[in-house]
């Protein structure tokens, strides 16, 4: 295990369950640190992280010399972007309409730039970097051959992976990389997301999904990325890691949820129209039917025969959230 390692997004759905586990591991090893990035170290909700013993500094991906300050000393390094976080600023929108170009293009463009920043500034580290362990998704116009133009919280993360592979070999050469699988809070992201009631008492569950498409990799990021990062630290470099806990198509993840919770409940797949209808914007209804399309027609990982599952590169498998016990344990009486 590395001496330090550097975690960003430590407050995140994804690092802070890196940051948890390290930390259980760290007390029964004298000498070991965590470090967590995050923009405020100070705001009350970063107590607990403090109050366990890692240490916080403030770094800005946008500021590439607040990351070279952060890095120092790293022996390992956990990094992950955020594309939709820029969906939730009024200046994306604004620049988009300064330039005409789509907000999520605007997004994906921001995303590469906080990527590269982040490559650039562990590159400088590269003497005593052993492990940089990035956060990804699959190059869906890549392995699509152009059919799929859309899906640009994927491709911007893929962007990000060739820019490190590309620019700097030595640096890739200490790198591996967890292409995070379908969130199951996904469904709290936006209402047409959530199990949709009938006036029959029976429930429709739109996923990005086509009938019969391909498995979906379903994943619980604060519980199961920790225990990807640890299984990529441990073996050695160039893996791409599939991060899942359970892969199942969109019609078994219904019929589970709708045993688990007492109801009759059917798929639908969110199809333009749907979208269009529940009120989302013409960009995020390209962006979400793509990435639907994408993934049941060319998988989750487009099919790249260098992908890995977590049983091939020593994840401890028993600890990674299984669809149903997710399903148990949360509260679904909002919706039913």
């Amino acid at each position: 295990m590395a001496k330090l390692l550097v975690i960003i997004g430590v407050t995140g759905l994804q690092g802070g369950s890196v940051a948890r586990l390290y930390q259980n591991l760290y007390q029964k090893e004298p000498g070991r640190r965590i470090r967590g990035i995050t923009r405020d170290p100070t705001k009350p909700s970063n107590a607990a992280l403090r109050e366990a013993g890692i240490e916080l500094v403030a770094a800005d991906l946008d500021d590439p010399s607040s990351l070279d300050r952060a890095f120092e000393g790293a022996n390992a390094i956990f990094a992950v972007t955020d594309f939709w976080q820029f969906l939730q600023q009024p200046a994306t929108f604004a620049e988009a309409e300064k330039t005409g170009r789509l907000p999520n293009q605007v997004a994906m463009d921001h995303e590469i730039q906080q990527g590269r920043n982040i490559i650039d500034m562990a590159a400088k580290h590269l003497a005593g970097l052993d492990r940089l362990v990035l956060s990804t998704l699959s190059d869906s116009q890549k392995w699509s051959n152009g059919e799929i133009r859309w899906n640009l919280h994927f491709d911007g993360k893929a962007k990000i992976t060739d820019y490190l592979k590309t620019t700097y070999p030595d640096l890739a050469a200490k790198s591996s990389y967890v292409q995070m699988g379908n969130y199951l809070s996904n469904w709290r992201m936006l209402p047409i997301f959530a199990p949709q009631k009938q006036a029959d008492g029976s429930f429709i569950f739109y996923a990005l999904a086509k009938p019969n498409g391909k498995a979906i990799p379903y994943v619980d990021p604060p519980n199961d990325t920790g225990y990807f990062v640890k299984a990529l630290i441990d073996a050695p470099a160039g893996i791409t890691l599939l991060g899942y806990g359970e892969a199942m198509q969109a019609e078994e993840h219904v019929a589970l949820w709708g045993k688990v919770n007492g109801v009759r409940a059917r798929f639908e797949q969110l199809t333009a129209e749907v979208a269009r209808e529940a009120g989302l914007p013409e960009f995020l209804v390209l962006e979400v039917t793509e990435s639907g399309m994408y993934s049941s027609s060319y998988g989750w990982d487009g099919g790249d025969p260098e992908v890995k599952h977590p049983k091939d590169v020593g994840v401890d498998v028993g600890k990674l959230t299984k669809v149903e016990d997710y399903f148990r344990k949360e509260d679904w009486s909002g919706v039913l």
